[in-house]
């Protein structure tokens, strides 16, 4: 005989607490796109409204976890930043973009997902609430939510960039092994490179601030030895970060290209 599987819904964050306290084994669940199955015993969460929102201040944009992809796009893309922005936008379909929510992209397990990149790009941060606690983790430092942990806000800086890149790797509206995305920003200031952010995610994902800080200073436009140099360090990073994991070859023929290519965008 089948065992029915066990759902049960929050109203309030509270809720999530009390019932992950209470209730052993209790996974919580959003717009389960990405899910091949339900979990044995789950809690809905997407009706909580103190986790589906959006407010623009002026230096960055604070979102609810629970905001769906196609909320999102009904910003005016002017207010956001383009990399995050199109990464939203090349995301599925408008059916699936209707459910699947910012949080299920970003927390998904044993993969990064397409808002991966340009939220560690971007330096966005995560705040994590416990029932005593709460605190703020970078997106380069985020892996999971901690256990007894829940997340509840997603806060983008905002900028603009006189160079910004995002490109989504892979099969258009799935997600295989072959899919990833990669974002490149940069800004100059007298013809000199002042700023530079390079993310790329999918098996795993990778930022260094020792890989950009390569160029900050270097006059404009970069020599073609100059460019070579810097793709060089970038494949060095790329081979030491995915050491001993199963990656698709072409990943990384795919993340070396788009290094180049954005660093010849830089006039």
């Amino acid at each position: 005989m089948l065992k029915s599987k066990q759902i049960y819904y929050a109203k309030t964050l509270n809720d999530i607490f009390y019932q992950k306290k209470s209730i052993k084994d209790i996974q919580l669940m959003s717009g389960c796109t990405q899910d091949k199955k339900l979990p044995e015993i789950s809690l809905c969460v997407r009706n909580i409204r103190e986790l589906n929102y959006s407010i623009k201040h002026e230096r960055f944009f604070e979102f609810g976890p629970e905001i769906t992809l196609s909320q999102i796009l009904e910003i005016d893309p002017a207010k956001l930043p383009s990399v995050f922005y199109e990464a939203v936008k090349s995301i599925a379909n408008t059916n699936i973009r209707n459910i699947a929510t910012l949080a299920g992209n970003i927390c998904a397990k044993n993969y990064r997902y397409t808002l991966f990149a340009p939220l560690v790009a971007l330096d966005a941060k995560l705040e994590l609430k416990s029932e005593t606690e709460t605190i703020y983790l970078p997106m380069t430092k985020f892996s999971e939510v901690p256990e007894n942990f829940v997340l509840s806000k997603i806060i983008l800086p905002l900028g603009e960039w006189e160079v910004a890149v995002f490109k989504r790797l892979g099969p258009a509206h799935l997600i295989t092994e072959n899919s990833a995305s990669f974002v490149f920003l940069a800004d100059t200031v007298k013809n000199q490179i002042a700023n530079l952010k390079i993310a790329f995610a999918g098996p795993f994902s990778l930022r260094s601030l020792e890989l950009e800080n390569r160029l900050l200073g270097a006059s404009l436009p970069l020599s073609e030895n100059a460019i070579l140099e810097f793709v060089e360090a970038s494949e060095k990073l790329y081979d030491e970060t995915c050491q001993n994991k199963q990656v698709p070859p072409i990943l990384r023929a795919q993340f070396l290209n788009l290094v180049k290519y954005s660093l010849e965008q830089l006039t």
